[in-house]
Order: C-alpha cells, then structure tokens, then sequence
C-alpha cells in the first residue's frame, strides 16, 4: 500500500505466508538462523539442517526467502527477517507448541484492596492470575509465555509472572499492543465501578484493562518517586506498590486523577479520556 505521505507497506496473503511454514526442513532452517552470530552460507545452512541433498534443500531454502530469509546486504550468505525471528520467538516461547499448567501458589502479601492474606497464583489457559480468595476486587490476569514456566522454580513465579506484567504495560503504555504491536486506542471508563482505562488495538483487537493508577504508576515521574522512598519498582511486585491505603482513584468522564501517598509525601497524576498520563505533580517538592 502506497499513499501521499511516501509509506509503504506491502501485504502478503497470510495463508500463503503460514503455508510456507508447514515443513520440517523450513522450521529447522530458521531455527538454524537462531542459533547464529550473523549471515550464514548456504553450505553453513545445510549442513547445520543436515540435509544431504543439496538440491532439495535448495527447494525448501527459496521457499522462505522473501517472508523470511533475504540475503545479506554484504553479500555473505543468508539472513533471517524480523519475521522468521518472531516465528521462532513463538516456538520457544511456547505460544504454539506448549500447554502449561502450575499448582495454586499461596503468596504470603496482604491484598492491595481488602488487606487480607494470602494472595492465590495460578496459570490457566495460558494466562497468569494473581487473585485475592477473601474478596472479588483483585483480580489481575494477563497472558503469559507457557513454555518459559519451566525456566523458573514454584518460589521464583509469582514475580516472574508481575515482572512480565511490567513489560506488558511498558509496551501499552507507549501505544503498543502487547500482542501484534499495532497502535492501542485507549478510554477512560469512569462509568464503571472502580473506574478503570481500557485499550484496544485497532488491528487485531486485543484488549487490556486496568486501573487508571497504572498507567500513572508506570510514568517516568513516579518511578522516581517510588525510588526517592526506598521502593524499586523494578523489582518490587505490583500488588505491594498499589495497596489500597495508598492510592485513591478520582475520575469523571474526561479526567482521572490518581493520588499515591508514601511517606507523608504524595504524588498526584491526572489520566485524560484517552488513558493518557497528562501531568504528574509531587507535593513533596
């Protein structure tokens, strides 16, 4: 597609595309690229997909290139596009090929609305839920890679799984969607209770919902805040950053505004109808 703003973009037909992925030979061939430190020649190929037949290989090897392989720029031998890298992403990661399950984890934090303990972790249908058992407030659930569980221990999760979290909303935040990279629309739903922000992506349709404290609580301007008052937002699970006590949520139907108090000191962050973080002010300075 090419329009008066000098973009391009061309789309091939997604049938045609994942049809070319359906052979062994094909997958090995850019898992082979994965385990690489740059170009590799078509003799290095074979040999690490340890096809005899250079012919065949051949075959299998033009099949990709386009989508997924091209030639290097120095005229090396082959190299693997954004695409093909994506595609074995998605195989280690799980997103095609696992199916995980964990036993409930009891995590020994109060709850961030009610202040009850413990807090439940689970994984089911490839999403991770960090709940609370004593009230229907918390609920937090997202997706979550099934085939990088095994990399961690019981004890190690519930973190791992709020750490991912972090990434999700890093992305959302800055107008991607976590799940195709397309551009997010968000609205403020101050018509619900609590009122929370919701984002949709204008390509595939994935959706993310959240507090309006969230967007405010990932701003570069709260990360120091939190850091001026001993908490690492890095590394400190979300559930024990926004408890209840500590930040009040305020919305109409074109702003919310967003209070944390620590320390006697608060800061305060107003999210416009678009889930946008607008400005962000703290008291203690």
């Amino acid at each position: 597609m090419d329009d008066a703003s000098g973009i391009t973009v061309e789309h091939r037909p997604p049938d045609e595309v994942f049809a070319v992925l359906g052979n062994e030979t094909r997958i090995d061939i850019l898992r082979a690229f994965a385990d690489a430190d740059g170009p590799l020649t078509f003799s290095e190929l074979r040999e690490a997909v340890g096809m005899r037949d250079s012919g065949q290989f051949n075959y299998h090897l033009g099949k990709l290139v386009g989508p997924f392989v091209r030639e290097s720029e120095e005229g090396e031998g082959y190299e693997p596009t954004l695409a093909a890298l994506q595609v074995v992403g998605a195989l280690v990661a799980g997103t095609y090929t696992a199916d995980a399950t964990i036993d409930p984890i009891e995590v020994d934090d109060p709850c961030p609305t009610c202040e009850e303990r413990p807090l439940l972790v689970t994984f089911e249908d490839d999403q991770a839920h960090v709940t609370c058992e004593h009230c229907d407030e918390f609920q937090n659930f997202y997706s979550f890679p099934p085939g990088t569980i095994d990399q961690y221990t019981r004890a190690e999760l519930p973190e791992v799984f709020d750490r991912w979290l972090w990434t999700l909303f890093q992305r959302i935040t800055a107008g991607f969607c976590a799940n195709c990279a397309g551009r997010l629309s968000g609205q403020l739903r101050s018509d619900e209770e609590p009122p929370r922000v919701e984002w949709r992506c204008d390509r595939c349709g994935d959706r993310a919902i959240a507090s309006p404290s969230m967007p405010v609580l990932y701003h570069a301007a709260t990360q120091g805040f939190l850091y001026d008052h001993g908490i690492d937002p890095t590394t400190t699970p979300s559930w024990r950053i926004a408890s209840k006590r500590d930040v009040e949520v305020e919305a109409t139907e074109e702003q919310a505004t967003v209070r944390l108090a620590f320390g006697g000191d608060t800061l305060t962050g107003y999210v416009d109808a678009e889930g946008r973080v607008t400005s962000v002010e703290r008291s203690d300075r």
